[in-house]
């Protein structure tokens, strides 16, 4: 029996050495916590409570370092959109069970909007990237180190390599049409270790690497970088360049999930998202789950995920190493689906229409559950005559709790525990939520769950 199915996942990236210490629990994003944490393991007769809730707009993401310590990229929101105005953001530490405040960098400089990216680092450091900015603090929330990047876009989180340095880059988002920049940092003064490198064309989605090269979804292509370190550059490996090339009716992909031996990711990633997903999609073409090998850019794949037009997503798919379970969805169309991958081959296997999930999934392989969202809020607000107005709205009213609160007079977001083998639910809870939850969540450290938002944080436990 290999280690894998033992529990034992191979690490990627000098990461500090406890679950979840990065986004999707690590550089692979396979949304597995690692370090044999067990799952809920939700029984006959338990159920799923909300036992604390952090009113927190606006929030891009949950990570933790040792046990009992967890920390939230907070930021403001660009009233104009995204990188229509420069924002602040900040780093709170938080109770694990109260989420009380209990530690705060205090107000950073950001840059131009975009969801950032923290992470704990093998250092015993966190690093946030947002805006145009890296930041490096200890786990007291002391700034100790920071470094202000050379392009003038958000920088969409980075990750981390084996040898410690930081890989990031600019995403012109949502657009899609300028180039992205690369940079490597230094992990202790942040400064770079090699020249900027810039891609051939744009990329939107976040870097997922397995510790040693990284892997950056373009708008038409894939690229795989490998930092020289005798040369002192950052190089683009030639043999490997992997073309799903969007026609017109399909925009770019989002976040790639590095398994063993293919490489996973979603396209139609250009919508116009607001306090939910669902019906954001504008280009007319049902959003496909792709696949490559990573020993032949060539044997490339893709299959329809709802086959609904206007489909859309904005994250990764998620991957059990054990059952060789890969998750993709269709947030713009509410339906969710899983196949098992045999040789290069995958086999559907369940299929929930319905089911309205926006954010990252976690998969905990060792109880064979998965957590999901499934957003429940008002359908007025996706009405064609209304929406517009909201979105435009939606930053300067998101601002006022009295308003998030509201607006949960027609329902909202809800945490969903399915089985991950069946997609059978297993338990549910609704999270006061006036915005859908389409970034980044948390395993706690027992049974339960922090759930995310751009407007909330929750404590979800079985009980």
């Amino acid at each position: 029996m290999p280690d894998e199915a033992a529990g034992d996942l191979p690490e990627a990236g000098a990461y500090w050495p406890r679950p979840w210490t990065g986004e999707d629990g690590g550089p692979r994003r396979w949304g597995v916590p690692g370090g044999r944490q067990a799952g809920p393991g939700i029984q006959p007769g338990e159920r799923l409570e909300v036992t604390a809730v952090h009113d927190a707009f606006a929030t891009d993401a949950l990570v933790r370092r040792e046990p009992g310590e967890l920390y939230a990229l907070r930021h403001d929101m660009a009233l104009g959109g995204p990188q229509s105005s420069p924002v602040e953001a900040w780093v709170e530490r938080l109770d694990p069970l109260t989420l009380e405040v209990t530690g705060s960098t205090g107000r950073l400089p950001g840059g131009p909007f975009w969801p950032g990216g923290i992470a704990a680092h093998a250092n015993g450091d966190l690093h946030m990237v947002f805006g145009r900015w890296a930041w490096r603090l200890s786990p007291d929330l002391d700034v100790l180190a920071s470094h202000r990047l050379p392009v003038g876009r958000p920088h969409n989180s980075f990750v981390v390599l084996n040898g410690g340095e930081l890989v990031t880059k600019d995403c012109d988002a949502p657009a899609g049409r300028e180039r992205s920049t690369f940079s490597v940092l230094d992990p202790e003064t942040l400064l770079p270790v090699v020249e900027p490198m810039v891609l051939p064309e744009p990329s939107i989605a976040r870097l997922s690497s397995d510790g040693e090269s990284v892997v950056a979804i373009g708008t038409t292509m894939v690229f795989r970088l490998n930092l020289d370190r005798d040369a002192g550059r950052l190089v683009i490996d030639e043999s490997w360049i992997p073309s799903y090339g969007p026609s017109l009716e399909r925009s770019y992909g989002w976040d790639p999930v590095i398994t063993d031996r293919h490489l996973f990711w979603m396209d139609n990633g250009r919508n116009r998202v607001d306090t939910t997903m669902l019906g954001s999609g504008v280009q007319k073409d049902p959003v496909r789950l792709w696949w490559a090998r990573l020993d032949d850019a060539d044997r490339v794949r893709s299959v329809e995920i709802s086959g609904i037009p206007y489909g859309t997503e904005s994250n990764p798919p998620a991957w059990d190493p054990f059952g060789r379970i890969v998750v993709a969805y269709d947030s713009g169309n509410a339906v969710m689906q899983a196949w098992r991958l045999d040789g290069d081959e995958l086999e559907s296997i369940w299929r929930l229409d319905g089911l309205a999930h926006g954010g990252h999934l976690i998969v905990y392989p060792d109880t064979r559950e998965l957590v999901v969202g499934d957003w429940r809020g008002p359908a007025v607000m996706r009405n064609r005559a209304v929406r517009p107005a909201a979105r435009a709205l939606g930053p300067l009213l998101g601002r006022s709790s009295l308003a998030r609160r509201a607006a949960l007079a027609g329902g909202g977001d809800n945490m969903v525990v399915l089985d991950l083998d069946t997609g059978a639910e297993k338990a549910r809870v609704e999270v006061p939520s006036s915005i859908q939850g389409f970034l980044f969540p948390a395993p706690g450290f027992g049974r339960d769950v922090y759930y995310q938002s751009l407007s909330t944080i929750a404590r979800v436990a079985v009980v």
